[in-house]
């Protein structure tokens, strides 16, 4: 289980949401660098070029989720695109 999974799920569910299916070679690897680390001191520190380093403020409210398995990213874009929109 990934730690404070209920603060991350509360987090991804108090406001608007905006998806994105992102199509590229190596897409998740690439999403993943321009994220940045999970915790956005982190990447203040390592990386501070990054989404969640610029506008991230804590490991549950870093700004924006990816997925971190290829195959996750397909069962997202799935719920968003196709599933949701039934």
């Amino acid at each position: 289980m990934v730690p404070n999974f209920s603060k991350l799920c509360e987090a991804l569910t108090t406001g608007p949401c905006i998806a994105l299916e992102i199509r590229q070679e190596n897409c998740v690897k690439s999403f993943r660098k321009f994220c940045g680390p999970m915790d956005p001191q982190i990447g203040q520190t390592l990386r501070k070029e990054t989404l969640r380093a610029k506008f991230g403020q804590t490991k549950e409210l870093n700004a924006v989720h990816c997925t971190d398995l290829e195959e996750d990213g397909v069962l997202e874009s799935e719920y968003f695109f196709s599933i949701l929109q039934k």
